[in-house]
């Protein structure tokens, strides 16, 4: 039989339909044939499918011939391909009206010879069928090898290439995001015309697009379509089990360099190109935590530091990879740039991409971040680590308005941590400080609040009176009274820094320095 479908037309060459005469649709003889049924019930619905041959004695419309006009009706419906009626049986003319509804809806009507028994006729046709789909299960079987074939030596261009060979198109493999990752030559998105999903279980994870709608009868381009999906399913398995021991490999490199567990600068940059890292001229650390005050438990936290880092370690942003570690999300970036300013720019463009609005993200979803300094080493990134997790931990009792930290801003707080305890430090808190919160504790002022803002503006009351939402002369009065309660006078320098001394090792106290060392 070859590669022929059978069709309507090869039907009536057979020997034992020779002599059947067709009598309208002829216009239907291309259609092609995948089963056969004897129908001598009145009861027509229900029971017809697409491309069925039916053939008949007429004997359950003998008394109504008209019901030969229901049967074409409901062959339209389901997309039947043909009639064969014993016509001189039991009804001695087929009604005009059936020949009309055979032309219109191109469904072939003819007439089957008396003397031939329905059971030659019935085996003649199964032979075809069956032969038929025996050819095509043999094709789609080679077929499919192929595709296995070329997915298992990683070959997905060649695949998508075959593909659309033998359907005649164009056709490529999209990612999740419906991206391009191959295609044949001439294909465009704007021609995509059907689309099929790839999935690993229930879940989507690609998608093969062509550039035809098949249709019902095109049944080898189906079945070829189908194994290319079930194939492009292993090539996607593939992928998704070297992607998840990539990030593994990743994220025990990334434990190791901020720990400063490997100091062999080779080997650091080898592994880092290895698994994909990319390396600039300078390297350093961001450390981000979610806001204290957002509410989510310890699952919660987990979850959301793990959703955050795959949006760091997706694929395309190659100058950041992070690793998740105690609930903080630890950053490894690289740059061109050494200057402070510019590592704020790439902190906060990363920090707008993580909370962009989400279905998986909170849309109220505050972070705090920490920048540590820039090396040229990647041994000495552990350095900027350290440096980052101070930043974070000392921005958020002294700069608590600052969503970014660098530690060029808590230099001088770091220095004071180091000499926490001392007993100089202490009395400048106990002189300067203590008296302001215990006036504040006592009458419900905020002077203490007013002094922070007073010696962070550099002693600008115009400033400070911006900053805290009151007219200048509140401004004024406040720092009269604090200079009253002090005893001193605020606009002597060397007060002035005494008190700035003060106030940087008094908002330092509840920073907890085991946690960042």
């Amino acid at each position: 039989m070859g590669t022929s479908p059978f069709t309507v037309e090869r039907l009536l060459q057979l020997p034992v339909f020779r002599q059947a005469k067709v009598m309208a649709g002829q216009e239907g003889l291309s259609k092609e044939i995948y089963y056969t049924d004897c129908m001598e019930t009145p009861d027509l619905t229900g029971f017809l499918r697409p491309n069925e041959l039916i053939l008949t004695t007429g004997y359950s419309f003998r008394h109504e011939p008209m019901m030969l006009c229901r049967l074409l009706d409901e062959m339209h419906r389901v997309g039947g391909s043909a009639v064969g009626i014993k016509a001189r049986r039991f009804i001695q003319e087929v009604p005009p009206e059936a020949l009309q509804k055979s032309n219109l809806y191109g469904i072939p009507l003819f007439d089957i010879p008396l003397e031939m028994p329905f059971i030659d006729m019935t085996h003649a046709v199964m032979d075809q069928i069956l032969d038929r789909q025996a050819f095509m299960l043999r094709e789609v079987r080679e077929v499919n090898q192929q595709f296995t074939n070329l997915v298992l030596n990683r070959r997905t261009t060649e695949l998508v290439v075959l593909v659309g060979h033998l359907l005649a198109c164009e056709a490529a493999v999209l990612n999740q995001e419906e991206e391009i990752e191959q295609c044949t030559s001439s294909f465009s998105k704007a021609e995509i015309a059907e689309k099929r999903a790839i999935q690993i279980g229930s879940r989507i994870t690609g998608y093969l697009a062509i550039s035809r709608e098949l249709k019902e009868r095109d049944r080898f381009e189906q079945m070829c379509l189908d194994h290319a999906v079930t194939v492009l399913a292993i090539e996607f398995t593939i992928r998704q089990s070297q992607q998840l021991q990539r990030e593994r490999e990743q994220e025990s490199f990334l434990v190791e360099l901020f720990s400063g567990s490997s100091h062999q600068e080779e080997l650091l940059r080898y592994r880092a190109k290895q698994l994909g890292i990319s390396l600039r001229q300078f390297h350093y650390a961001i450390v981000m935590r979610v806001d204290r005050k957002s509410g989510l438990d310890n699952e919660q936290l987990t979850l959301l530091s793990n959703q955050l880092l795959h949006k760091v370690n997706k694929p395309g942003l190659h100058a950041h990879k992070g690793v998740v570690i105690n609930d903080s999300l630890i950053v490894l970036c690289s740059s061109t740039y050494e200057e402070a300013d510019k590592q704020r720019e790439e902190a906060e463009a990363l920090i707008a991409e993580l909370t962009t609005p989400a279905e998986d993200l909170p849309s109220d979803l505050q972070l705090f971040a920490g920048i540590g300094r820039v090396r040229q080493l990647l041994s000495d990134v552990p350095f900027s680590c350290q440096e980052a997790q101070k930043a974070i931990s000392i921005g958020q009792q002294t700069l608590p308005k600052q969503r970014i930290v660098h530690f060029h801003e808590i230099l001088v707080e770091d220095l004071l941590l180091d000499s926490a305890g001392h007993p100089v430090l202490s009395m400048l808190t106990s002189m300067l400080i203590e008296p302001i919160v215990t006036y504040d504790r006592e009458y419900g002022t905020e002077l203490m609040a007013t002094l922070s803002a007073f010696l962070r503006s550099g002693g600008n009351t115009k400033r400070v009176a911006e900053e805290m939402f009151i007219h200048r002369n509140s401004v004024l009065y406040r720092l009269e009274r604090i200079g009253g309660i002090l005893q001193t006078d605020l606009n002597d320098p060397e007060v002035r820094f005494r008190l700035d001394v003060a106030m940087r090792v008094w908002k330092t106290q509840e920073v907890d320095i085991l946690s960042i060392l």
